[in-house]
Order: structure tokens, then C-alpha cells, then sequence
């Protein structure tokens, strides 16, 4: 399919395959954690299935700052754009939904002491928000690709957490 414009209150918008980001944050909580959060009734797709904060590139704002957002809407967690580093691009256009996913990571042990919850999430998004410990991941049902993305990143980024800042 060819990229082709379309004109919304006479403004001309070109479609194509969306930008997103994930953020893949750890924390220390007696063991290697990462934030999760649990898709609600409102999302199209994976309902009831855990994933790292994710979403779409909003106009005039960077990918970090993207990620940052997601983050804090759909976890409340304050993360900065400095804190996090890339770890992956996804183009796959194999997938579904061909996104263009910019997968960023980052690991502080002060995170786990900031309070976290999805009262700023689109209605129905989040179902929950928590730490799951990387020891339990398997436990989860996860959307996406995002129990493989854990499991690398925490493998070759973190060296099964032998990792030191």
C-alpha cells in the first residue's frame, strides 16, 4: 500500500504505519523488578494481558519524551527523558500491527519508592499497574513481544542483572 494523504478540516494528514514506544523499566524490589501494567477493557486488542507502559508518538514530541509519557499516564511513574536508554527498534512488518516501535529501557532503584497507579490512563486502558519481579515473568500472560523484550533485555543489557550502574 502506497502512502497517500487525507484532509481533515482542511488539513492534509499523510497515513502510514504508526511510531510508538515501550518502556522497559526495572527497579530493585528484594530482586530484579519491572513495571507492568495489565490492559483493560478499553484497549483494542490483548485485553486482560500484562505489557510494559507503550503508545503512540503524539505530534511535537520526541520518542523519550513519549516514552515518559506513557509511562507516567498509564503507571504514574516519573521517569525522565536522561534516564532512559534505547535498547531496540522494532520494524517488523510481519506483525500486526506494523507498528514502528522504538523499545527503550532503563533501570533505578529509587523508582520503587515513587507510588504507582493508572488514574491517569484513557478510560479502560489499565486494568492494574505493579512490579513484577523478572523471576516471575513466565507467571504472566503478556501482550505483544514484550515477554521476549524482557527476557533479552534483561539477558544481554542487564547481564541477568550482574549489571551495575
Amino acid at each position: 500500500m502506497k502512502n497517500f494523504p487525507v484532509k481533515i478540516d482542511n488539513k492534509e494528514y499523510w497515513i502510514s504505519r504508526s511510531v510508538a514506544t515501550a518502556g522497559l523499566i526495572f527497579t530493585n524490589d528484594k530482586g530484579l523488578s519491572i513495571l507492568a501494567v495489565k490492559r483493560g477493557k478499553g484497549c483494542p486488542d490483548e485485553v486482560g494481558k500484562w505489557c510494559c507502559p507503550c503508545g503512540y508518538l503524539d505530534w511535537d514530541e520526541t520518542l523519550k519524551e513519549c516514552c515518559c509519557r506513557e509511562i507516567r499516564e498509564e503507571s504514574n511513574l516519573q521517569v525522565l527523558p536522561e534516564d532512559l536508554r534505547f535498547w531496540y527498534l522494532n520494524d517488523d512488518p510481519k506483525e500486526t500491527h506494523q507498528n514502528i516501535t522504538a523499545i527503550f529501557y532503563c533501570y533505578n532503584e529509587d523508582y520503587i519508592k515513587q507510588s504507582i497507579n493508572f488514574k491517569h490512563s484513557e478510560p479502560n486502558e489499565v486494568e492494574e499497574v505493579k512490579w513484577i519481579k523478572v523471576s516471575e515473568i513466565y507467571k504472566y500472560d503478556w501482550a505483544f513481544n514484550h515477554l521476549k523484550l524482557i527476557q533479552d533485555c534483561n539477558e544481554v543489557v542487564l547481564k541477568g542483572y550482574k549489571f551495575i550502574w
